[in-house]
């Protein structure tokens, strides 16, 4: 790729380096109206539940108001109206945001390709995707998660969208679906495959993970940055630091994300959460390749006609955001 890149330990060296640095984000600056902030109530999300219970916003003097939604889709949707200022997307729906708004990537969340699976009735005789045909598919349309069933892991069994049916589901209804015999499988993220699977309900009969290392992107509208440069650079400090106690402090990491999702009314064990956050990459920084990576991507949603022409990956990817909170 044509853009510089950051590793993840100088990263960490410049967010405890700018934490200390005198007056860069003034106390009147963590008075004024919030940054507004978005993520998915699901795994993807879980940089941001850490955050929010930790105050690392609040610790790197920035005022965010947090919100939740079902998916990076509904994140996303938020953005374009002016709702939310930053997000957690995944690609997706941050080819869309960038193409139909002013939605524009600004780090990395994680790498999740893990934690994307398709699980079926435990007791369906199904036993690989190639045995989907026919059946019923839980799936939230629009997603990543979704876009990568339909156009990676179907084809890679012989099949097309049009051999199954998908049943337009929220993720957080999945487990629900399967039970109820709605579906007959999901195309789901988790924590719900493993909600699916510990409660005895379903068999996850595959993962995302050699099909796709699925990026999970925090993205952000470009007004707000060009507004608010300082107060998103305390951002992006709390963010980094956030992903370094998902390496450091794993044990408090996953009591924090199944406390949220007990919250939400589901039943999760600690050695399920901790199972599923080693399904990811806590990573801000991009990696090698994105840009390719992005542009493939947004070709496939050019030719479904969901975005008119190729957005300027090398531009937005060249200059990242997170190069300026190093010395």
């Amino acid at each position: 790729m044509t853009h510089s890149l950051i590793t993840r330990r100088n990263l960490i060296k410049a967010a405890a380096a700018l934490g200390l640095a005198p007056g860069l984000i003034t106390s009147a600056k963590a008075e004024s109206e919030p940054i507004r902030f978005g993520f998915q109530n699901t795994s993807w999300g879980s940089i941001g539940m850490v955050a929010e219970a930790e105050d690392m916003f609040k610790k790197s003097g920035v005022n965010v108001s947090i919100f939740r939604f079902d998916s990076g889709k509904a994140v996303r949707d938020a953005m374009i109206a002016g709702r939310i200022d930053i997000g957690v997307l995944g690609t997706t729906p941050l080819i869309v945001g960038v193409a139909k708004g002013q939605v524009a990537p600004v780090a990395m969340a994680m790498y999740a390709g893990r934690t994307n699976a398709v699980v079926v009735g435990k007791n369906s005789g199904i036993k690989t995707v190639a045995d989907l045909k026919g059946k019923k598919i839980g799936s939230q349309l629009g997603s990543a998660t979704d876009n990568v069933f339909n156009n990676k892991v179907l084809p890679k069994f012989g099949l097309s969208k049009s051999d199954v049916t998908l049943v337009n589901t929220k993720f957080e209804n999945h487990v629900a679906a399967l039970a109820g015999g709605s579906v007959d499988a999901f195309a789901g993220v988790e924590p719900f495959p493993s909600v699916a699977v510990t409660e005895g309900l379903g068999l996850s009969i595959i993962d995302y993970s050699s099909f796709d290392i699925v990026p999970v992107w925090l993205a952000i509208n470009q007004s707000v940055l060009d507004k608010r440069r300082p107060e998103v650079l305390g951002f992006l400090r709390a963010w980094v630091a956030t992903t370094d106690i998902f390496t450091k402090s794993p044990d408090r990491a996953a009591t924090i994300v199944q406390e949220n999702f007990t919250k939400m009314g589901f039943t999760v064990s600690k050695v399920a959460i901790v199972t599923m956050l080693g399904k990811l990459e806590a990573n801000p920084a991009y990696v090698p390749g994105l840009e390719a990576y992005l542009r493939a991507e947004s070709e496939i949603l050019i030719a479904k006609k969901q975005i008119p022409a190729m957005p300027d990956w090398k531009t937005l990817l060249s200059k990242p955001l997170l190069q300026q909170i190093s010395p």
